[in-house]
């Protein structure tokens, strides 16, 4: 089939731009969204990257939110595998003991009467918590200003309530960028998913941009179908809390936003200005083939049932969305890198579907140069070993869900901690039970013990159907 010259999105640069751009784009001079601070483990330090560069987070003896070079200068052990002594970072093959600034102020095999080498230190960043969330500096210390974290201004309202999700996901923060900033997948890919779409609402969309700069890219977007579905299914395709608590005759438009370089917003805007409602979406770059998802939905019409419902169940949802994408996502990353084409050779994007992703991919040409590794809409940069790393990101051992999330969930680690311990329990009591059935004179307290092992047995079943949902 070819596509009429008229659907196809125009290859010209682009010619929306701000009149203040930025200035030449470094990717160390930004602050990078870590972890939510509830999933930060308590009294453990937990490794992380940002382009490869690894790097350990924890609390010091004062809870402070502390940050170094994941490397000790003894012999270049990582120190997130190193536990925490006195408010100390010790690495696990020596024991040298780190302060919040990155010196060493221990080292069990240098006698007391020695002074600790200038040079047994390591790099400190720094680390800031915001909105519930733990950010990370990668440039020069002195230029790290707060303010210029991408805040969502409706966080801060006592009545808005969140889902708060993360996940690491095998493909570059690129490519999870492209995914969520793409909304013509979401009917078809996500077809009767709770919080995903209905198929029956597929079609064109027309998108109105009203920014794109080095700095910001933003639209507004409808769709175009005639015969679109409206109430009731339209709602529905919102989610649960959306068909139940409005329709969308309140709902006025859409807008959606790519904050540079970390963040994708959605923003619903009714008719009734006191309704929010929206989708913050940070992510961070841990480096070739791998990145983070850092995902908040809010609300103020939340309804009590949805605030009531543990947040390990919510994840459920959002992990079977993600898993759901990740299959294509992955392919389509080894695929292109393969391919070694520009995306503008490789690709047919069509104007009623593309133009956010394409527009995305037209950014990375312009700020590629300050990116260890990009691929724009016409030009690239790869790093070593860049098509080897796309190569096992197919690999799909490893996308099992534990390592994935509920690695790095506190939430969900500890649900899942709970029931490995209740089947623990029930595999030893549940024969007991069975066994002294069959011992027992008394037929009464043999049905009793019989009936209770019989619960016992489906209580197992059921605590491994969950426990699998953890882990698979």
């Amino acid at each position: 089939m070819v596509a009429s010259a008229s659907s196809v999105v125009s290859l010209r640069p682009t010619d929306i731009a701000s009149q203040h751009e930025l200035p030449a784009f470094d990717w160390h001079q930004h602050w990078y969204p870590v972890s939510f601070l509830e999933d930060l483990p308590a009294q453990q330090p937990m490794g992380f990257s940002i382009y490869d560069e690894p790097l350990v987070l924890y609390r010091d003896g004062d809870q402070r939110l502390v940050c170094l070079a994941d490397r000790c200068p003894h012999r270049a052990a990582r120190l997130s595998e190193g536990k925490l002594v006195d408010g100390r970072l010790e690495c696990f093959y020596h024991g040298w003991q780190f302060d919040a600034e990155g010196q060493c102020r221990h080292i069990p095999q240098m006698p007391s009467s020695r002074r600790i080498p200038a040079r047994a230190c390591t790099r400190s960043y720094p680390v800031v918590e915001c909105q519930g969330m733990i950010w990370v500096w990668a440039g020069v210390a002195a230029d790290a200003d707060p303010s210029a974290i991408p805040m969502t201004p409706a966080l801060d309202r006592p009545d808005v309530y969140r889902v708060d999700f993360q996940m690491d996901l095998p493909y570059d923060q690129t490519y999870l960028i492209e995914n969520i900033i793409d909304l013509a997948h979401i009917h078809i890919a996500h077809d009767g998913v709770r919080g995903g779409g209905l198929r029956e609402l597929a079609g064109p969309l027309e998108f109105d941009l009203v920014e794109n700069s080095n700095r910001r890219i933003a639209s507004r977007f409808r769709t175009l179908r005639e015969d679109a579905p409206s109430g009731e299914a339209e709602a529905k395709s919102q989610g649960e809390t959306a068909s139940k608590h409005m329709g969308t005759a309140e709902l006025k438009g859409a807008l959606v936003e790519f904050v540079a370089p970390n963040l994708v917003r959605y923003t619903s805007e009714y008719r009734d200005a006191e309704r929010i409602a929206g989708l913050a979406l940070y992510s961070i770059p841990l480096g070739k083939g791998r990145c983070r998802l850092l995902y908040r939905k809010y609300s103020n019409f939340t309804s009590a049932r949805e605030r009531w419902k543990p947040r390990w169940l919510e994840h459920w949802t959002q992990c079977l969305i993600l898993e759901q994408d990740m299959s294509v996502v992955v392919g389509q990353y080894a695929e292109i890198e393969r391919a070694e084409q520009a995306l503008q050779h490789l690709w047919l994007p069509i104007k009623t579907s593309d133009r956010l992703v394409v527009e995305y991919r037209k950014w990375l040409d312009r700020v590629g140069d300050g990116l260890p590794f990009f691929r724009g809409f016409s030009r690239s940069k790869s790093g070593p070993g860049e098509t080897h790393r796309a190569s096992q990101a197919e690999d799909q051992q490893a996308w099992n869900r534990f390592t994935l999330h509920t690695r790095i969930c506190a939430s969900c680690r500890r649900a899942h901690r709970r029931i490995r311990a209740a089947l623990t329990g029930l595999r030893i009591g549940v024969p007991i039970l069975a066994l002294s059935a069959i011992a027992v004179a008394d037929e009464g307290l043999r049905i009793l013990l019989l009936m209770l092992a019989f619960l016992g047995w489906s209580a197992i079943w059921g605590l491994e159907w969950m426990q699998r949902r953890f882990e698979a």
